[in-house]
C-alpha cells in the first residue's frame, strides 16, 4: 500500500479522521446540488420540446387544413368543368355563400406571360402529372401563400384553375398565444416566408442543415434565451416549408440557479452544525490515545513499569488493556534478552568456524563438478572419435558425426559446410533438422555472413541471438533461423576443410564449457574428415580414365543411375551426348596409336573446358566419348553438341593434313533425352549411340538428336 504524504502523517488523528468526512460531506453535497440542478433542467427542457413538437403538429394541421380547402374546392370547380358547366358560375355562387373573392381564378393556359414563371412551372407539371400541384410562396405584401394549380385538361393552352389561400401572420400568432410561443416560416432556400414578427431570428440555416432538415430531421437551436425546434411540414405530394417554432427558456436557468444557490446554503449550515458536534465528540473519544501515547513513549525510553487507566469495554479499553499486558511481556522479554545475548557470544564463534568448513566443503564440490565436466568432454570426444573413425565414407562420415554432436549437445538444426579449394566456396554438405532442399545449391565465399566470416578467422564464432545479430544471412534467404548459433571451423594444420554449424531454439544456449568442447571436437573431426577427403581422392582414381583424365565407363553408368534416381524424384530432365571421332582408325593407322593417345586427350580436355562444371564427361571406350547434361532439355544438349562440334573442328591437329578426309579432325555427336526418349538408362546410352551412328551416315561432322530427321549442319565430313 502506498504510504501517505508526510505532511498528513503529521497531522493530529482527530483531524486525520474529521477532515475526511467533511470532504465526503461536501462531496456528496455537491453531487446532490448538480444532480438536483441537472434533473430540473433536463426534465424542464424534455417538457419545451414536447411542447415544441405539439406546435409543430398544431401548425401542420392548420397549413393542411388550408391545403385541403383549396383541394376540395378545386375537385368541385374541375367536375363542374367535366360536366360542361362553367367554373365562373361556380366561383360567383361560392363568392355569394361567403368564400373569399379571388380566391380562385380560370386561366387560359396562352395567357401565361413570363412574369408567371412558377406558375407556368406549377402548370406544366399539373398537365403532366394529371393531379393538382400545391406550392407555398411569398405574395407582394410578403405574406405566404399557398398555390394550387389544377390544369383542366392536357392542352398546352387549355384552361388552368389557380388557387390561392393566404398564411396570414395573425393566424400563427392566435395559434401560439396561449403558449407564449413564436413561429417563423421559411421555403427551402431558407428565406423567411412569415412569422410571429416582422424579422425571423438568425438561426444559422446554412445548407447542410436545410439539407438534414428537409430529409426529415429536426434541428433544435438554443438562442437568446429561446429554445427553437426547426421541422419541413410537407405540403401537396412534393412541396415543403420549413416551420421555426421557439418556447422562452430563461426561467429554466432562473430555477436552476435558485436550486443551486438554496442547496448551497444547506449544505453549509450542515457543514457547520456537523462540525462543531463531530469536533468535539471526536476529541472526547480520542482522550486515551493521548495517554497510550504518553505511555508509549516511556516505555521506548526503557521504563517497563508505566500502567495505562482502562475505562469502558469498547476497542480503546480493550487497546488499553492489551498495552498493560504487552509492557510485562517486553519486560519478561528483557530479561530473557540478556541471558539470550550471552548464549549468543557463544553461538557466534561456533558458527565462525562452521561457516570456515561449509566454505571448504563448497570448494571440493566445485573441483569436483569441474572434474565431472572434464570426465564428460572426455567421454563426448571418445564417443565422436569412435563414430568418426568408423568409416572413410564421407557421407556415412558425416551422417555418424552430426548425429553424435546432435545427441551430446540437444540441438535443433545443424549445417555441415565443406571448402571447395578450386572455387574458394563453403557448400552444404550434409544437414540435420532443415530440409536439405532448401538448402540445395547454398554456397558461402570467405568472409560472407557467420559461416564465411568464421572460415575466414578460423575461430568460432559464437552468436547468442540471430534476430539481433547483422551479419546472420538466414542462409542466403532460404532459411531464416531464430535462437542461437555457432560457427566452428574445421582446421587442419592451418588447412581449412570445412565450417560446422550449430542452431539451438533458446537464444544465449552455449556456454563457454559447451564452446571449448567444440573447438576440440572441431579439431577431431577436421582429421577424420581429411583423412576421409584423402581416402576419397584415391578412390576417384580408379574412376577416371588413366590416358584422358575423364570419368571412365564404369564410374560414369554409376553417376548416370544416381543422376536418373534424382531426375525422378524431382521430376527433373537430364541429356546424353555420344561423341565419336570421325576416320580415328585412319588417323591411328598414318600417324601411330602414340599420335592417336595425343589426339584423344586433346579432344577430351577440350569437352572439359566447353562444358559446365555439372556437367559429367566420360570416355566410352576407344574414340568414343560420354557427357551427362544434368537439368538440360534436348534443345540445350543439342546446342552444347553443336559447341563441341565446333570447337573441334576449330583445332588444329598434327597430320591431320594428309590422313584426314578432309584435312580436320572431325566429331559425330548425338543426343537423346531423359525422361522424353526412354525412362531406363541403358536404353538412353543406346538411343544416344544410335543418334550418333545417323549422324556417320549422314556424313559425319554433325549433331543429331534422336529421332531427328534432318541435321542440324550441313557440312559434310
Amino acid at each position: 500500500m502506498t504510504p501517505l504524504p508526510a505532511w498528513i502523517q503529521r497531522q493530529p488523528l482527530a483531524r486525520k479522521i474529521l477532515a475526511p468526512f467533511f470532504l465526503l460531506l461536501i462531496f456528496l453535497g455537491l453531487i446532490a446540488t448538480v444532480g438536483a440542478v441537472y434533473q430540473t433542467r433536463t426534465t424542464l427542457t424534455r417538457t419545451i420540446d414536447q411542447s415544441l413538437y405539439a406546435l409543430q403538429i398544431n401548425i401542420e394541421q392548420t397549413l393542411r387544413g388550408k391545403e385541403n380547402r383549396l383541394r376540395s374546392i378545386s375537385e368541385v370547380l374541375a367536375s363542374s368543368w367535366r360536366r360542361g358547366v362553367d367554373p365562373g358560375y361556380v366561383l360567383a355562387g361560392l363568392e355569394q355563400a361567403g368564400f373569399p373573392k379571388g380566391s380562385f381564378r380560370l386561366v387560359h393556359g396562352r395567357r401565361l406571360t413570363d412574369a408567371d414563371e412558377e406558375l407556368r412551372r406549377l402548370t406544366a407539371q399539373a398537365r403532366k402529372s394529371g393531379r393538382a400541384k400545391v406550392r407555398i410562396l411569398s405574395d407582394k405584401s410578403g405574406h405566404p401563400t399557398i398555390l394550387l394549380v389544377r390544369a383542366l385538361d392536357k392542352r398546352p393552352d387549355g384552361p388552368v384553375l389557380v388557387g390561392r389561400e393566404p398564411v396570414r401572420t395573425s393566424l400563427l400568432a392566435s395559434t401560439l398565444e396561449a403558449l407564449h410561443a413564436d413561429c417563423y416560416l421559411f421555403d427551402l432556400a431558407g428565406h423567411f416566408l412569415a412569422g410571429s414578427h416582422p424579422e425571423a431570428p438568425a438561426l444559422g440555416l446554412d445548407r447542410t442543415v436545410l439539407a438534414e432538415i428537409a430529409a426529415g430531421k429536426r434541428s433544435i437551436r438554443e438562442l437568446q434565451g429561446r429554445r427553437y425546434l426547426i421541422a419541413a411540414i410537407p405540403l401537396g405530394t412534393s412541396d415543403l416549408v420549413l416551420a421555426a417554432i421557439g418556447l422562452e427558456t430563461t426561467g429554466i436557468e432562473a430555477l436552476a440557479g435558485s436550486l443551486a444557490f438554496n442547496s448551497t446554503l444547506t449544505l453549509l449550515a450542515a457543514l457547520l452544525v456537523s462540525g462543531l458536534f463531530f469536533t468535539r465528540w471526536i476529541r472526547r473519544q480520542l482522550a486515551p490515545v493521548d495517554r497510550l501515547l504518553e505511555a508509549t513513549q516511556r516505555v521506548s525510553s526503557g521504563d517497563f513499569q508505566v500502567a495505562v487507566p482502562t475505562s469502558g469495554d469498547d476497542e480503546l479499553g480493550r487497546l488499553s488493556a492489551t498495552f498493560n499486558t504487552m509492557v510485562r511481556q517486553l519486560n519478561s522479554l528483557y530479561q530473557e534478552k540478556v541471558a539470550h545475548e550471552r548464549e549468543l557470544a557463544v553461538h557466534a564463534q561456533e558458527k565462525h568456524y562452521k561457516d570456515i568448513l561449509q566454505a571448504k566443503n563448497a570448494e571440493i564440490e566445485r573441483i569436483n563438478k569441474e572434474l565431472r565436466q572434464r570426465l564428460k568432454e572426455m567421454s563426448t570426444l571418445m564417443d565422436l572419435n569412435t563414430a568418426m573413425t568408423s568409416s572413410l565414407d564421407l557421407d556415412i562420415l558425416f551422417e555418424r558425426m552430426l548425429s553424435s554432436v546432435i545427441e551430446q549437445f540437444s540441438c535443433d538444426r545443424v549445417v555441415l559446410f565443406t571448402y571447395n579449394h578450386g572455387s574458394e566456396e563453403l557448400v552444404v554438405r550434409n544437414v540435420h533438422g532443415i530440409d536439405r532442399d532448401l538448402l540445395r545449391d547454398v554456397t558461402f565465399r570467405m568472409g560472407e555472413g557467420v559461416t564465411g566470416k568464421a572460415a575466414m578467422t578460423q575461430q568460432i564464432t559464437y552468436v547468442p541471438d540471430l534476430q539481433k545479430d547483422e551479419e546472420t544471412l538466414g542462409y542466403k534467404g532460404r532459411h531464416q533461423s531464430r535462437g542461437s548459433m555457432v560457427a566452428i571451423p574445421l582446421v587442419v594444420k592451418g588447412r581449412l576443410v570445412g565450417v560446422l554449424n550449430l542452431h539451438k531454439i533458446e537464444t544465449g544456449a552455449f556456454d563457454e564449457g559447451e564452446l571449448r568442447l567444440l573447438q576440440a571436437i572441431a579439431n577431431q573431426a577436421a582429421i577424420s574428415i581429411d583423412n576421409s577427403q584423402l581416402f576419397e581422392k584415391a578412390r576417384d582414381l580408379s574412376n577416371t580414365d588413366e590416358l584422358t583424365g575423364l570419368a571412365n565407363r564404369r564410374h560414369f553408368q554409376l553417376i548416370l543411375r544416381r543422376e536418373a534416381a534424382q531426375a525422378q524424384r524431382f521430376h527433373s530432365h537430364f541429356s546424353l551426348i555420344m561423341a565419336d571421332i570421325d576416320h580415328f582408325k585412319t588417323y591411328n593407322d598414318t600417324h601411330g596409336h602414340l599420335k592417336g593417345d595425343i589426339v584423344l586427350k586433346r579432344v577430351a580436355d577440350v569437352m572439359l573446358q566447353n562444358t559446365r562444371g555439372i556437367d559429367l564427361v566420360g570416355r566410352f571406350g576407344g574414340e568414343e566419348f560420354v557427357i551427362l547434361l544434368p537439368k538440360t532439355d534436348k534443345t540445350g544438349a543439342q546446342a552444347a553438341a553443336e559447341k563441341l562440334r565446333a570447337q573441334i573442328l576449330g583445332e588444329t591437329f598434327p597430320g591431320a593434313d594428309r590422313s584426314q578426309p578432309e584435312g580436320r579432325i572431325t566429331l559425330s555427336l548425338g543426343v537423346a533425352e531423359y525422361p522424353a526418349d526412354s525412362t531406363d538408362i541403358y536404353e538412353l546410352l543406346d538411343l544416344a549411340d544410335r543418334a550418333l551412328y545417323q549422324a556417320k551416315e549422314q556424313g559425319r561432322n554433325r549433331v543429331v538428336a534422336w529421332k531427328q530427321v534432318v541435321p542440324m549442319n550441313e557440312q559434310t565430313a
